[in-house]
């Protein structure tokens, strides 16, 4: 049969108005399933995910992730999380899915590859503690393994790992998530509103001459201070602008003697090992040091110290409202107007949509004592 050229121009006006209409032929769901795009972690590797994640794993430190799926209205896709968190109460507070999901282990205390296998999520949020090389060939081969079965692993780094901590390595958790799920809006305002809290702090210190400086130990309970590489002495040096008396490292060893003789004007006491309540500290108990061998620290005579939570110490969603603390045990003339409770309270409502009552109880979650042991 052969086609006249009115007849060819009629279809072809045909299939004009078929595509004008939407009615070309469309992307299969199988395609739309199958599309996939591009994401750089925090170790600089190109990851290849769905363009629509549904499920995570989460292995981290922070609790970044976590938190931030739960504050993004997501926390549903977590589908499985490392040892820590599962034991972390507060984290299971804040986040109640962590305590329902499967428990994966870590690169430190060995992935279970076969649950992680079974429950095929899109994508492995991994958070990297990674200072030397046994360290990077320790969680290399853990995400080697993982990629090979077929899940892609986004890395974060823990903000102590860089040579030079700063706090926006923290919020790149925050950012890569809202990345990952496709909530960057929700990830740039809680980033926002975390940067609006530390501004704070910066515009009332950063005009303290050197020689008025408060000189400061960071205890991180047990026999350990924070030294100069650790993110926290970043907060206290460069937000807070108070001296940190403990040179090098991250994790320094310390003993009672040693800390007489630093005397430091100021003591913050890190969660790190669990909640320290000041009263321990007060009554001269055994936690960690034998707080009775050091009753003279000028610090705990003139009640210039104060016990930070099991997660707010970290580099994390409730570290902006820790840092206030910080700041006015630290310098309480220029934070006198700052209601600290308010303050805490308002952080879990505004950020986490709690109640009042949700909120107080998530405070009393940060007293988790962990293994710190008192006598």
């Amino acid at each position: 049969m052969k086609w006249t050229q009115p007849a060819g121009m009629i279809l072809l006006a045909i299939v004009a108005l078929l595509v004008i209409n939407g009615c070309a032929p469309q992307e299969t769901g199988d395609e739309q399933e199958n599309s996939t795009r591009i994401v750089q972690d925090m170790w600089g590797r190109e990851v290849e995910i769905k363009e629509e994640v549904t499920s995570a794993v989460i292995i981290e430190w922070e609790g970044l992730a976590a938190k931030s799926m739960q504050i993004f209205g997501i926390q549903e896709m977590i589908v499985g999380v490392d040892d820590y968190a599962k034991k972390n109460t507060f984290r299971n507070h804040v986040v109640p899915v962590v305590g329902t999901v499967p428990d994966i282990g870590s690169a430190w205390s060995g992935v279970n590859y076969e649950t992680l296998a079974n429950l095929k999520p899109d994508v492995v949020f991994m958070e990297l503690w990674v200072t030397n090389e046994s360290e990077k060939e320790l969680h290399s081969d853990a995400i080697n393994k993982i990629e090979e079965l077929g899940i892609p692993v986004i890395t974060f780094l823990s903000p102590s790992c860089f040579e030079e901590p700063h706090i926006d390595t923290a919020w790149e958790h925050v950012r890569l998530v809202g990345e990952v799920f496709q909530k960057q809006e929700e990830a740039a305002a809680l980033i926002q509103r975390m940067d609006e809290k530390v501004a704070l702090i910066r515009s009332r210190t950063q005009g303290i001459e050197a020689a008025d400086k408060a000189d400061v130990v960071i205890f991180a309970t047990m026999d350990n201070v924070m030294g100069t590489k650790s993110i926290q002495s970043y907060f206290l040096t460069e937000i807070i602008n108070a001296n940190n008396l403990i040179e090098g490292g991250d994790f320094v060893k310390i003993s009672e003697e040693q800390l007489l003789k630093l005397d430091p004007d100021v003591l913050i006491i890190h969660g790190h090992d669990g909640y320290l309540d000041p009263a321990v500290v007060r009554e001269g108990r055994q936690a960690g040091l034998n707080w009775g061998n050091v009753q003279h620290l000028q610090a705990i005579e003139n009640d210039r110290f104060i016990s930070l939570g099991y997660e707010e110490w970290r580099a994390t969603i409730e570290t902006p409202v820790a840092l206030l603390k910080m700041a006015k045990t630290i310098y309480p003339d220029l934070f006198e107007d700052i209601d600290l409770e308010a303050e805490e309270v308002n952080m879990y409502m505004q950020d986490y949509g709690m109640t009042r009552e949700e909120a107080l109880k998530a405070i009393e979650a940060q007293r988790y004592t962990a293994i710190v042991e008192v006598n």
